[in-house]
């Protein structure tokens, strides 16, 4: 067997055996495979895609590569993850509100940094300074999660050919395959010892789903393969066409989370928090209902009690007390990178919001430095994007639309325009729309 036969036989549209997948696994966590063999294999498996015993077979060689979490017998371990999408900090306050409510969770978030157009969960933590989301071995996150019963790091112990093929994924341009993704995302999870878990399937086209028919026939396939590696898995098909919030870029993702645990945040990034911490509440048998869950959710946001776990965290991840002290308490915005320059962007007409292009706006952040063009390509905290307005609104003419947060000395015209042209009127008016669109079940 060697690594030129199995990426040829790929190629050739052929499947590959489970001891193929197993071998292709082992070479790229031990190191004796090429970098350009990664991409062939990569580049070969998202041309031809992956067949639904491809993928489990793939997903347990992953999960199998390294550490497995074992917490105490009698804790619930549950997660949550998304596929991505602009200005999405959800989990940042769910975690702590999330675990606040229930005290017998476990959540072991080990997650990571952006692919392609935004920042990751890990790049906006790390805006707060003395956070180092890969400074944990596994005794360490056993100890955490069975002590105080969250985190949210990365880790390259757990899933280490995840690590590998994430950053080679970035690069190559194989982000966006099902197989693929639904490999990455639950060999970690596997990994960090999920046994319930929902999966936030943004759809629309600010994400790599852009029908409900393709995201469904996603999710179908995820919870299938979760099922199988002894996940109980729920689907939530949201809304991602417009940012999450009002805040794009990381250190302002923070800025937002911690309004949001003050019981503050945006209406859409509260109901995905309150819906999805509901979802797992009913799934566990903790609530006789989703709606009860909500409920309790939402008193973890407005009476402090997330707000305060959010604080232990961020302490107990070896964040400076006072800095964690300051930012959840007192100024948040001297203890965030925060960008020198500042422009508000006008709308040119008047009218109703009709579309807010969020990948447009994505990209200029991006192109500031919100994001990465390559896998070790550091990023800019600060830069970013607010918006002012929501689907609905009605606004006149030079009413400041957004506001953009950079730290470019010649600040290239285009961006300010493409901004402007980002936000859609129309003469009618419009209705709001609901940000969830379906549940895939795994019964």
């Amino acid at each position: 067997m060697s690594i030129i036969s199995i990426i040829k036989k790929k190629c050739q549209k052929n499947e590959l055996t489970n001891d193929e997948i197993k071998f292709f696994v082992k070479c790229t966590v031990d190191g004796c495979i090429d970098q350009c063999q990664i991409g062939a294999m990569l580049m070969a498996l998202y041309l031809n895609d992956l067949t639904n015993a491809e993928v489990c077979n793939m997903t347990t060689a992953m999960a199998n590569s390294g550490k497995i979490l074992k917490f105490r017998s009698s804790a619930i371990v549950v997660d949550k993850h998304s596929t991505g999408g602009v200005g999405d900090k959800v989990s940042i306050p769910l975690v702590p509100a999330l675990s606040a409510v229930q005290e017998d969770f476990i959540i072991p978030m080990v997650s990571g940094r952006g692919l392609e157009f935004t920042g990751g969960t890990l790049d906006k933590l790390e805006s707060i300074p003395g956070f180092s989301a890969f400074s944990f071995d596994d005794q360490q996150l056993l100890d955490i999660g069975n002590n105080f019963g969250c985190f949210i790091v990365g880790s390259d112990d757990l899933s280490p050919a995840d690590s590998v093929l994430y950053k080679a994924r970035d690069v190559t341009a194989t982000v966006d395959n099902a197989g693929l993704i639904i490999a990455s995302i639950i060999s970690k999870k596997a990994a960090a010892g999920i046994k319930y878990l929902i999966l936030d399937l943004k759809v629309g086209s600010a994400s790599f789903f852009r029908s409900i028919d393709e995201a469904k026939t996603f999710g179908q396939q995820f919870v299938l393969v979760a099922k199988l590696m002894g996940i109980e898995c729920r689907a939530l098909m949201t809304r991602m066409s417009a940012p999450i919030g009002n805040y794009v870029g990381n250190s302002l993702e923070i800025l937002e989370s911690i309004n949001c645990l003050k019981g503050k945040g945006p209406s859409d990034l509260q109901t995905l928090i309150e819906l999805i911490g509901g979802h797992l509440l009913e799934m566990t048998h903790k609530v006789r209902s989703v709606n009860e869950g909500r409920k309790r959710m939402a008193q973890s946001l407005n009476n402090g009690t997330a707000l305060e776990k959010f604080k232990q965290m961020l302490i107990e991840l070896r964040v400076d007390e006072q800095i964690a002290d300051e930012l959840c308490y007192g100024n948040t915005t001297s203890v965030l990178p925060m960008a020198k320059f500042v422009i508000e962007i006008k709308s040119s007409t008047s009218g109703y919001v009709n579309d807010i292009d969020g990948m447009t706006i994505a990209k200029v952040c991006n192109k500031l430095g919100a994001g990465r063009q390559f896998s070790n390509q550091a990023i800019d905290p600060a830069v970013g994007v607010r918006l002012l307005v929501k689907k609905g609104d009605h606004v006149e003419i030079d009413t400041v639309c957004m506001v953009l947060y950079h730290n470019e000395t010649d600040l290239n015209e285009s961006y300010l325009i493409l901004l402007q042209q980002s936000i859609e009127l129309m003469t009618e008016i419009v209705e709001p729309e609901n940000i969830v669109l379906g549940v895939i079940d795994c019964n």
